[in-house]
C-alpha cells in the first residue's frame, strides 16, 4: 500500500471511530462558534468530488450540496442538511474507488494535491473529534 493510500486508509478509521454513536440530530448542534459535524462531513464529500475528479471517477455529490457545503459558505441552511447516515453512506461508498485510484497516479503535481486533500480530510476528522468531546462523548481516539 503506497503512503497516500494509508493516509486516506487512516482518514477513513478515524471518520468511522470520531462518527460512531452521534446521531443525525447531534451532528447539527454548532457549539461555541464551530461548524456542525454534519457541515464539517458534508463537507467533506462535496470535497471528495475533488479527488474523484483527479482520479477520473464520477462524483459521490450533487453539484446542490454545494450551497451548504462548499468552502466559504457562510450561515448555511443546515434545513436542507443531508442526513448524517447518508453523508456517511457517500464516504464509505467512495473509499474503495479512491483507494483504488491513487494506485493509478503518477504525476507529481496531481499527488501534491491529492496529500493536500488527505491532510484536509484528516483535520476536519480531528475537528469531529473534538466536537464529539463538547456533545459529552467519550474520546474515540484512544
Amino acid at each position: 500500500m503506497l503512503p497516500i493510500q494509508k493516509l486516506f486508509s487512516s482518514n477513513e478509521r478515524v471518520f468511522k471511530i470520531n462518527l460512531e454513536g452521534i446521531t443525525h440530530e447531534e451532528s447539527l448542534k454548532e457549539m461555541y462558534n464551530c461548524n456542525s459535524a454534519n457541515w464539517i462531513l458534508g463537507h467533506l464529500i462535496f470535497t471528495r468530488n475533488s479527488i474523484l475528479s483527479q482520479l477520473s471517477l464520477p462524483p459521490i455529490a450533487d453539484e446542490n450540496l454545494k450551497e451548504i457545503y462548499a468552502r466559504g459558505v457562510v450561515k448555511p441552511d443546515m434545513k436542507k442538511a443531508v442526513l448524517l447516515d447518508t453523508l456517511k453512506k457517500m464516504y464509505v461508498d467512495s473509499q474503495p474507488g479512491i483507494i483504488q485510484g491513487l494506485e493509478k497516479i503518477k504525476d507529481e503535481a496531481a499527488l501534491e494535491q491529492l496529500t493536500f486533500l488527505g491532510f484536509h480530510e484528516a483535520y476536519h476528522l480531528g475537528q469531529i473529534g473534538l466536537l464529539r468531546k463538547m456533545l459529552g462523548k467519550e474520546g474515540a481516539i484512544k
